[in-house]
């Protein structure tokens, strides 16, 4: 049984003057979480459910229970979208429609209606709910009436109140009556349904309507018929024996049996006899249920239906049970990764090492803080297995910290939160994402990684969850509670026992019922369920994970994936569906349609609980093919939607090997958010060395999996989380003993050791000595390997190696260590070659630094040396050879962008006036909360407090934060910038001395670098020119960083010393000096060489080799220059032999002018003070011609251009450069994205000024034609240009030729309103397009028509009573300028319409509207119709969402075409309310302004009010053909008809005493009537 939480109160409570604040925290161990909703965070997240729980009789006081097929009952005053298989129901005022909906959404089918003579109530309620059935209730003081439906049951049974009359209003189908039975033949999609009343019962016929008083009973119950009936009336009188028998209530059981890894699940229904002798109900058995019946259990014998989830076979009976077997999980593979071809164990702690100084960001939500928990959990589980503790470490104290933050709530906080909401028995993490806290959705998707982190937690800190355990078992209750009796939340929320699979969506909210995408998500639910009752000894957690996950399993098999070719209907493309709705399915997810989205998010995550992807290994290895047919995954296609990583894990379970030779394709690919490059290199390489997972063998361990490769050997793996060592027996006889607390395989070495190095540090060409020290007695070799390469092999102890000859860059080195034929990996360690170098000359303080000027590794990437970036990819168009996100910014320089937690970047300093300083830093931030915070340090030390950023709106928009007081020694020094949070954009840092430091360092001088001949046995070092201040006692310790040899010193801790054991090579010494508070570092070299001299050393640092350029731009050289012994006296510069030029001063750099067209190679030759040379390795660069082709055009292939797009392609050799400039004025917030078209691709464009964009395209032929076209994205949406082509090479002398301007253009005014004008525009032009613009007061506004065509404009925002002049122009896309430009009008806006509870308006608070949008609130009781209609033509695919003000909720509105509804209920007359719409469209939201209305208003619209005129009224209202406007006294002069935009529709005879409404669409509309020179606005409503 689950550990009963104890749950203390606590009611902190603080008074003030004028009152009292209450903090409700509900402590759980260490834990704790809110009672008390704790506000909006400052994005204005943080919601909750609106409105309260629509229940009734027994359902009230239960926990809500939401995420079922039913729940929108729960929610909305009528549910829509009932599917209990085979029947489709909705209900309405009068009862339940029943009716049946092959696929597919009820609509306004309504072939049976079944209730109660005279019942008419506003809602319909849940009364009573059990595992599988929902009773509904219907009251409307006089009438009651409940209606009961089940998962699976052909049967609906009803009761009613006594004196009642039972009624069947049939509106399609045959009826005929036979006694009590009442017959609908074909009443549905070729349906057949009985009415069954008590025996003895009659019905009565009226029109269609009939009505029974059910023989003085008050029950009676309806069936559908099998679709394949034949003989309607005998199977009517078959079916009979079950109408009687309701089920009274429905349980579901489970046990699982360890030894046979056996989870057998038991279903019940307790049946309630009405009248008859039989007992037995009618159920339907699912095909995940009759596939997999328990031997012992009854099987289904009757008739069958097809529905949406395939053959629902029916049993005569009250219980039935299914078995299947368990297959095991892990936490993660076993790191066997060393028997694959090709594996590099240190690749893996490369890979490791980019996420283990990784932070959580603390912009995120529920969702996104799982996924990248699971990310770093990943990582870290790898990192233990490997050996790798300090990286292990980081990442637990990580997750640890953050974790622990979410479980505890603090007073005052908005995040990192859980609240209980007690209205909806629900607990919200905050913030939240994907609806989890205002519609309850994916509860179990969000805490299933929640779970998973508290499950890796105590594996590696046991006794964790003595502290938390509590709090997530709370998360388990809320998500997957096994008491029926609990208190707070309601039995299994997210998992449908009967429907075998969990629900997403908390309230049902669509049409087609209830849904659910990602079932890998909901399989590591369960997953995370397993892990956590494992390590906390919970055998009932544990049993519910496995029930979880074996049930879902066999649905997901099903209904998902359709493994077994039964249940898809023949219209499905593909082998899988990405969506399973109520009652349908589909292949889109929730924010695209690529189906290589709909592949992945099945997929995603995989990790050791995703071995039952691998099960059936047919089905995996044809979905593969059919993945590959249809996606870019075999191609590298760059697509957001296409996750590489996931889909390689996929396919490794099948097929490894091809696999690896895909990851091995695309290194540099761009990883999907929550995805590890370590995980998926050691998943790859592990399943190759492991093989399939064989299904056929379980365990009696739930921790245990069993994989056989193509050679038929089994490799055998089981985790141990307990403190005991256990025995695994697999069911083929195998036993596997495994170790306590780890993770355990049949092919695992009992070796240990460690190998370890001299130094790690090596000058170029230089070597370092290895060494691997094991107690073990019983190695017969070991192997030293340098990456892939074998260094050397010793067979006995003391086992070493020389590695010799290191080049440039960062080695990772490892051994295999060998008992016989099988061997174990040792810990990897890295030595570095080369140094840490400034970026192009070292910075000078005071000054300032491009943030972009960041110091290199002389050897390539910086990355973990210069800087850390937590991606290996640039983001930017800048020093694209790092890893950091760099771009080019014409205003700010080189910025650094793409920022996140845990990130450093470090430069190299000459601060030649030590003292306080204040630093001017320029940033971005388009966050809405800001940026940071981010720190300085000085050689390792912290100089500055956190600083963090406030939001400068946009990511182009950049301002200045100025720090003070930082102090900052002298002297060459490693400045470095951490960041603890991202969310800005880094720019340069100004640093101004603004005072003395207060205190005296000592400041390091090791004296200059020393050369020697190789016979000398020793050198003197020398730090007498250290600094030492007045009156302070120095400490000197001397010590060795890297050389060939170990160093004798003759004393450590002197200001000189002698060192020998020398020989030839390069050794650097450091000398740290202090004064007991502060200390100072600094370096020298030894050279021992057999003449005394080094030669220099150089390197071109720029243009990179491989460089192009076109011709006639300057080609700027620099150079990275040093002498170890002395100093560079000059460098040559060279194109091939010919010298183009030179510098005598550092930094030695030359700018070449005039370089004709073609191919150069480029050398630099360094000089030293000797007269020693060195010349650099040569780079070679390309001069091209420039041809360039330029488009201008407006067409949009999505969206619309208000005036167009100019575009140049530019060929620069193999390069493309295309860069694009988007003319319209209207649009703000651009960035623009690259689409090329086949095969589709979309990548970001780098931001050159303005709205100019430009992406170079490599890899090109002279001749080739590309196509390409722009996505620009902006505020409120998106315009996408056609796809452009271009034949590489080609040269279009530059523009188009267009010089006629426009023709025949005329402007006129349109319609006038209280807020709008439109304008009507017309001119011709030959490029097909004319561009207008329009400008009034201080506005401006342009837009494209086309050529010929009257162009309507609408301008809105506008002032009512308000006399406008309108200045309009046209011109062509090339600016060609009409010749009567401008054209002047004129116009007065009318009187305001615009009341509380109605109008027209254009204010949007997120995005923009081009015309604006009608709103209109109608009281109806207690509730609110809310009602908005988008005007904008230019938007299409519209859906809307309404907001509540305060507190923020969201919920989808109904509606067709452009104008939406929703009902909102429980309100009070006199209260007030404030609420918003968004509307989302293809490409963009826009979001109206928040409109406020009292409850009960009508808003009379009256602003002369007609005094004189008494009774004036118009009826009926609401209304449909003749309106009557009556009077009691006096006649009106005229009368007018409005929409709600202001725009007049009709004029009628005042002098009649009605008008005629039947030709008016429904909605409502203002009536205007005038007497004299008064009006009045009366509301009317056509129904």
């Amino acid at each position: 049984m689950p550990k009963l939480l104890t749950i203390q109160s606590i009611s902190i409570f603080f008074y003030f003057l004028f009152g009292t604040y209450v903090m409700a925290q509900t402590a759980i161990g260490s834990g704790s979480y809110t009672t008390t909703y704790p506000g909006a965070d400052s994005a204005g997240r943080n919601g909750f459910p609106s409105g309260s729980p629509q229940l009734s009789k027994n359902a009230i006081g239960k926990p809500v229970p939401t995420n079922d097929w039913w729940s929108k009952l729960v929610k909305e005053n009528h549910a829509d979208n009932l599917f209990n298989y085979p029947l489709t129901m909705k209900t309405t005022n009068n009862g339940l429609i029943v009716t049946y909906v092959p696929s597919g959404v009820i609509g306004d089918n309504s072939a049976i209606e079944v209730g109660l003579v005279g019942l008419n109530v506003s809602n319909a309620t849940a009364s009573d709910y059990s595992d599988w059935t929902i009773s509904m209730n219907w009251n409307d003081g006089v009438h009651e009436f409940d209606a009961t439906s089940g998962i699976g049951m052909p049967f609906l049974y009803f009761e009613k109140n006594s004196g009642s009359v039972a009624k069947v209003k049939v509106n399609s189908g045959t009826v005929s009556i036979s006694n009590e039975l009442l017959i609908i033949d074909n009443a549905s999609s070729g349906a057949d349904f009985v009415v069954y009343a008590p025996s003895g019962s009659t019905w009565s016929v009226s029109g269609n309507n009939y009505t029974s008083t059910l023989n003085g009973k008050n029950y009676w119950s309806i069936a559908m018929l099998p679709q394949s009936t034949s003989n309607v009336a005998n199977t009517a009188q078959e079916f009979k024996k079950y109408a009687y028998v309701f089920p009274s209530n429905t349980t579901t059981s489970w046990n699982y049996n360890p030894t046979t890894s056996m989870m057998t699940t038991d279903f019940s229904v307790t049946p309630d006899v009405k009248e008859g002798e039989n007992t037995n109900v009618l159920m339907g058995l699912l095909p995940h249920q009759w596939s997999n019946l328990a031997s012992s259990s009854p099987t289904p014998s009757e008739k069958s239906y097809q529905s949406i989830r395939g053959e629902l076979k029916m049993l005569d009976g009250n219980s039935f049970s299914v078995a299947r077997l368990f297959g095991g999980v892990l936490p993660t593979l076993p790191y066997l990764a060393n028997y694959s071809t090709g594996f590099d164990p240190t690749k893996l702690d490369q890979k490791i090492a980019v996420i283990e100084n990784a932070a959580l960001p603390s912009w995120t939500d529920s969702y996104n803080e799982g996924q990248m928990m699971n990310r770093m959990i990943q990582t870290a589980r790898i990192a233990d297995q490997t050996g790798d503790t300090e990286a292990l470490n980081k990442m637990f104290a990580t997750i640890k910290e953050r974790l622990e933050d979410w479980l505890s709530y603090q007073s005052g906080e908005v995040t990192f939160l859980f609240y209980y909401n007690n209205t909806w028995t629900s607990l919200l993490g905050y913030p939240s994402g994907h609806g989890q806290d205002n519609n309850i959705n994916d509860h179990h998707f969000h805490w299933g990684y929640f779970i998973h982190a508290a499950a890796f937690l105590e594996q590696f800190e046991p006794g964790w969850a003595d502290q938390w355990g509590d709090m997530i078992n709370l998360l388990i209750r809320d998500a997957a509670s096994t008491e029926r009796n609990d208190s707070l939340f309601p039995f299994l929320r997210n998992f449908s026992p009967y429907a075998g699979h969990s629900w997403a969506n908390g309230f049902a909210s669509f049409p087609q019922g209830n849904d659910q995408e990602s079932t890998s998500e909901s399989m590591q639910f369960a997953t995370s369920l397993i892990h956590w009752g494992s390590i906390t000894n919970n055998d009932t957690i544990r049993d519910l994970g496995i029930y979880i996950y074996t049930t879902e399993q066999a649905a997901l098999e099903e209904y998902w994936f359709d493994m077994y070719n039964r249940v898809f209907g023949a219209g499905q493309q593909y082998k899988l569906v990405s969506r399973v709705w109520g009652n349908s399915y589909d292949n889109g997810t929730f924010w695209t349609a690529d189906i290589a989205a709909s592949y992945g998010i099945e997929l995603y995550p995989i990790h050791g609980g995703s071995l039952y992807l691998g099960h059936n290994q047919t089905y995996a290895t044809e979905l593969w093919g059919e993945m590959a047919a249809n996606t870019g995954i075999l191609s590298n296609q760059e697509n957001a939607n296409l996750w590489h990583d996931t889909y390689w894990k996929f396919l490794s379970l099948t097929d490894a090997e091809s696999a690896i030779e895909l990851y091995d394709s695309y290194p540099d690919r761009n990883l999907k958010f929550g995805i590890s490059d370590a995980q998926t290199y050691h998943w790859l390489h592990s399943m190759n060395a492991l093989g399939p997972v064989d299904a056929l063998i379980t365990s009696n361990h739930p921790l245990a999996v069993a994989f056989t490769n193509d050679s038929g050997t089994t490799t055998y793996v089981a985790h141990n989380y307990s403190n005991n060592s256990i025995s695994v027996i697999f069911s083929d006889g195998y036993v596997l003993d495994a170790p306590a607390s780890r993770l355990t395989t049949s092919r695992d070495v009992e070796i240990s050791g460690t190998l370890a190095s001299d130094f790690y540090q090596a000058y170029n060409g230089g070597s370092v000595n290895l060494v691997f020290t094991s107690q073990n007695t019983n190695i017969s070799k070991v192997e030293f390997y340098n990456g892939t390469t074998l260094i050397e092999s010793d067979s006995s102890a003391p086992f070493q190696a020389q590695p010799t000859n290191l080049g440039l860059g960062v080695h990772g080195m490892y051994a295999k260590v060998y008992v016989g034929s099988e061997f174990v990996i040792s810990n990897s360690i890295s030595i570095q070659v080369g140094e840490q170098v400034p970026f192009s000359a070292v910075h000078v303080i005071p000054g300032t630094i491009e943030a972009g000027h960041f110091d290199k590794y002389e050897a390539g990437a910086g990355q973990n040396i210069s800087y850390f970036d937590t991606s290996q990819y640039n983001e930017g168009d800048a020093r694209l050879d790092e890893y950091v996100d760099t771009g080019s910014d014409s205003g700010e320089g080189i910025t650094v962008g793409w920022i996140t937690a845990g990130e450093w970047l470090e430069y190299s300093v000459d601060v030649q006036n030590p003292g306080t300083y204040s630093i001017a830093i320029r940033y971005s931030s388009g966050n809405p909360n800001g940026g940071g915070p981010m720190y300085f340090e000085l050689d390792g030390k912290s100089i500055s407090n956190s600083i963090s950023f406030p939001t400068t709106g946009d990511w182009d928009e950049w301002a200045t934060k100025t720090v003070t007081d930082i102090p900052i020694t002298g002297g060459e020094q490693i400045l470095r910038i951490a960041i603890n949070n991202g969310e800005f954009n880094l720019g340069r840092m100004t640093f101004t001395q603004t005072g003395d430091l207060g205190f005296d360092p000592p400041v390091a001088d090791a004296g200059p670098n020393v050369s020697t001949v190789s016979s000398n046995t020793s050198v003197t070092l020398d730090g007498s020119g250290t600094y030492e201040p007045t009156g302070k006692t120095i400490t000197y310790t001397w010590s060795q960083v890297y050389g060939p040899t170990a160093l004798d010193f003759t004393i450590t801790s002197s200001v000189t010393t002698d060192v020998s054991n020398l020989v030839i090579g390069v050794y650097k010494c450091l000398l740290t000096v202090s004064d007991g508070n502060y200390s100072s570092n600094d370096e020298v070299k030894i050279i021992v060489s057999e003449s005394g001299n080094s030669n220099p050393s150089i390197t071109i640092n720029s243009p990179s080799d491989g460089a192009s350029f076109t011709e006639g731009t300057t080609i700027d050289i620099t150079t990275l220059a040093s002498d170890l012994d002395g100093s560079v006296t000059k460098v040559e510069f060279y194109q091939g032999n010919t010298k183009i030029g030179e510098d005598t001063s550092n930094p030695f750099t030359f700018s070449w002018a005039n370089a004709a067209v073609g191919t150069y190679q480029l050398t630099a030759k360094a000089t030293d003070d000797t007269g020693g040379t060195t010349t650099s390795q040569a780079i070679e660069i390309t001069v091209y011609e420039v041809v360039s082709c330029v488009i201008t055009d407006n067409v949009a292939s999505q969206g619309s251009f208000s005036v167009g797009y100019e575009t140049t392609f530019e060929t620069e050799g193999a390069n493309v450069i295309i860069s694009i400039e988007l003319l319209d004025t209207d649009k703000s917030g651009v960035v623009a994205y690259l689409w090329r078209e086949t095969p589709y691709q979309e990548s970001q464009m780098n931001h050159v000024e303005g709205t100019k964009f430009s992406k170079t395209v490599g890899g090109l032929s002279a001749g080739q034609t590309i196509s390409y076209a722009v996505k620009f994205a902006y505020a409120g949406g998106l315009a996408v240009t056609k796809y452009m082509s271009y034949v590489v090479g080609d040269n279009c002398s530059g523009s188009n030729s267009d010089t006629t301007a426009p023709t025949n253009f005329t402007a006129s005014i349109g319609t006038v309103s209280a807020r709008s004008v439109e304008l009507l525009l017309q001119a011709e032009d030959a490029s097909g397009s004319v561009v207008y613009g329009v400008t009034y007061g201080q506005e401006q506004k342009s837009f494209t028509g086309s050529s010929g065509v009257q162009t309507s404009l609408v301008l809105s925002r506008l002032s009512p009573e308000t006399n406008y002049t309108f200045l309009v122009t046209a011109k062509d896309i090339s600016q060609n300028q009409a010749s009567n430009n401008p054209i002047s009008l004129q116009a007065t806006t009318t009187t305001e319409t615009n009341t509380a509870c109605s109008g027209t308006e254009s204010e949007a608070i997120q995005g923009s509207f081009s015309s604006g949008y009608t709103y209109s609130f109608v009281t109806s009781g207690t509730s609110v119709i809310i009602t908005f209609e988008l005007l904008d033509t230019d938007k299409s695919g519209v859906i809307a969402y309404l907001w509540r003000e305060a507190p923020f909720t969201e919920i989808s509105m109904s509606g067709s075409g452009n104008t939406f509804s929703t009902t909102v209920s429980g309100f009070t007359t006199g209260e007030t309310i404030s609420y918003a719409c968004k509307f989302a469209f293809a490409g963009g939201m826009a979001v109206t302004k928040y409109f406020s209305y009292q409850v009960g208003d009508v808003c009379a619209l009256s602003f002369d009010a007609l005094d004189d005129i008494n009774g004036l009224r118009i009826y009926p209202n609401p209304a449909k053909e003749v309106v009557y406007v009556t009077t009691a006294n006096g006649t009106l002069d005229k009368l007018e008809l409005y929409l709600l935009s202001g725009k007049k529709l009709k004029d009628y005879n005042p002098n009649l005493d009605y008008i005629q409404v039947d030709d008016l669409s429904s909605g409502l509309y203002l009536l205007k009537v005038y007497k004299g020179d008064k009006h009045e606005f009366l509301k009317l409503i056509i129904d």
